[in-house]
């Protein structure tokens, strides 16, 4: 006889959320909720305003990347569709950015509560889970959910993660695909997920090893995944370099422009870039009982392969055998590798940004979540152990394990972090937020008010700050060269620009002009010719402006 299963008890059949469905859903809902997030003040940053205007440039028949960030095919794609459609061009990136910020937490609450769920499952045995009661049901998906949650809440909230994701860059997006790429190798989808990893490579090149070394696998493997694996190489090195060149840059680019843009604070100033980027930057994304999680789960795993190898024939055979605690072993080690990785580059004299380090951390909570729910397991396998050898009536697993979840949430919120003051708030992202699209209403308000951005062009050389040149460029539809920073110190016997846009108070590790630059400037101009700045004011922007000395408008200060 075949067994009917009710149609509520698909609920709780987690093989539902693989495959191209729970994809497209999961995309569905980050770009609704990404489109609502709108309502917050929202505005884009340095690099996404470069690569909107590139879009648009390429829209337009014409492409040159000197000035602004380093070149990234991914969102250039993007932004040169959204072109089309004028004006909302910046709001849709931001809305395809977030989106993907959003999946890759999604992803990786995923993957963690995938994990934890292939541990309970092998171990758990019985009656299959539509057959339980409620209560035991609950207790069964108990050590998966804290997985989801200690996942789903630790990379939200990971330092320096959202703000940056939410003003529109770009590193979200490529790592929410690649965690995709990743479960779809899993489920041993090799071409889909070689296929996939060509989006993240057109963003973080880090990635060109691991996606080059797994596209020789694949054709070993798989002689019919010749033609894809060798096409899409020559499509990724040709977004890359071609357009590089094209644009008027160099292959050296690629390389050279995160060596010499990076912030005072940058690890690349330290004396030891290696290991400052990693303890004190990097170490810090994660909160450490997740990471301590991880690398337990590491040893534990390690030690048991050790032990069941012989028995098991062989090393691969002990790893099937301990397939869960393995996917989360090896999840875990991905990320620190990853953050090594990014403490070489920095070493190196790349930026370091920690931005680019999300991946690592990402797959450690995954690791250090699915460690979490691990721990469950053994808890309660303990103290059902307990209870034998005391010949006491043992409980149900399920039982055992809804128990032993609420121990480790416990654990997990209450054993202290050293780092945990870093995490970030909601108050605190929506400040960043709100003064970044400030100072996008300003500047706007500001050309306006100037006689519009003909006007300001034809009065010659203009300046603003180095973190809003791209956002000025965009504003005043020209290319990003036009648009100058302001100089790092005062400097004598030169006369200021015609038009200097200055945000704020000038903080010691950003850009001038300080006031005794401005009032040197001005006083330069007045000897030379009588004239003075006017002034315009719009919170937290001022705005200088002289066009009596440079009418042509070319650029001579």
């Amino acid at each position: 006889m075949t067994a009917v299963t009710h149609p509520r008890s698909r609920a709780l059949d987690l093989s539902m959320l693989r495959g191209g469905r729970f994809y497209l859903w999961m995309t569905l809902v980050a770009l609704a909720a990404a489109a609502i997030s709108l309502h917050w003040p929202s505005t884009p940053s340095y690099d996404p305003w470069s690569w909107l205007i590139w879009g648009r440039q390429i829209l337009h028949g014409s492409l040159g990347i000197t000035g602004g960030s380093s070149w990234k095919p991914l969102p250039v794609i993007f932004t040169t569709f959204f072109a089309l459609f004028g004006s909302v061009q910046p709001n849709l990136w931001l809305i395809v950015a977030r989106a993907g910020a959003l999946m890759s937490v999604l992803m990786s609450a995923k993957l963690a509560g995938r994990i934890t769920w292939s541990i309970v499952a092998q171990y758990r045995g019985g009656a299959s889970l539509s057959e339980l009661s409620l209560g035991k049901r609950l207790g069964v998906i108990a050590p998966v959910a804290l997985a989801v949650a200690i996942a789903l809440v630790g990379t939200t909230f990971t330092p320096t993660y959202p703000v940056p994701m939410m003003l529109g860059y770009s590193e979200g997006l490529g790592f929410a695909i690649a965690l995709i790429a990743i479960e779809r190798a899993w489920d041993g989808h090799h071409r889909q997920a070689f296929a996939l990893g060509l989006l993240p490579c057109l963003d973080r090149p880090e990635l060109w090893i691991v996606w080059g070394l797994y596209g020789l696998w694949l054709m070993w493997r798989d002689r019919r995944a010749i033609p894809l694996v060798l096409g899409l190489g020559v499509l990724m090195l040709t977004l890359w370099v071609a357009l590089q060149l094209l644009g008027g840059g160099k292959i050296s680019d690629l390389f050279s422009h995160a060596q010499k843009n990076h912030a005072a604070h940058s690890s690349v100033n330290s004396s030891f870039p290696f290991w400052h980027e990693l303890s004190i930057t990097l170490w810090p994304l994660a909160l450490e009982r997740v990471e301590a999680a991880a690398l337990v789960m590491m040893a534990v795993t390690t030690w048991l392969l050790i032990r069941d190898r012989s028995d098991a024939g062989g090393w691969m055979a002990a790893m099937r055998r301990h397939g869960g605690p393995v996917a989360g072993s090896l999840a875990a080690l991905a990320g620190f590798l990853w953050w090594i990785g990014v403490s070489l580059e920095t070493q190196a004299g790349f930026a370091g940004n920690t931005r680019y380090a999300i991946l690592g951390s990402l797959l450690v909570y995954v690791g250090g979540a699915a460690a979490f729910g691990w721990a469950c397991l053994g808890l309660a396998r303990a103290g059902g152990a307990l209870l034998q050898r005391r010949r006491q009536q043992g409980t149900s697993l399920s039982l055992r394990l809804g128990l032993s979840t609420v121990v480790m949430f416990a654990v997990f919120l209450y054993v202290p972090s050293w780092f945990s003051h870093r995490l970030p708030t909601v108050n605190g992202i929506r400040y960043a937020l709100r003064y970044q699209a400030q100072l996008r209403d300003s500047f706007s308000d500001l050309i306006q008010r100037a006689g519009g951005a003909a006007k300001i062009l034809k009065c010659g050389s203009i300046m603003t700050d180095n973190y809003q040149v791209t956002m000025l460029a965009w504003d005043l539809d020209r290319p990003i060269p036009v648009v100058q920073a302001l100089p790092h110190k005062l400097e004598k016997n030169i006369s200021g620009p015609n038009v200097v846009f200055q945000d704020g108070p000038v903080h010691p590790n950003r850009p001038g002009p300080t006031a005794t630059q401005m009032a040197h400037w001005e006083k330069g101009w007045t000897q030379l010719n009588n004239s003075r700045y006017t002034i315009f004011h719009a919170r937290p922007v001022t705005l200088y402006m002289d066009c009596t000395r440079y009418s042509t408008g070319k650029n001579k200060s």
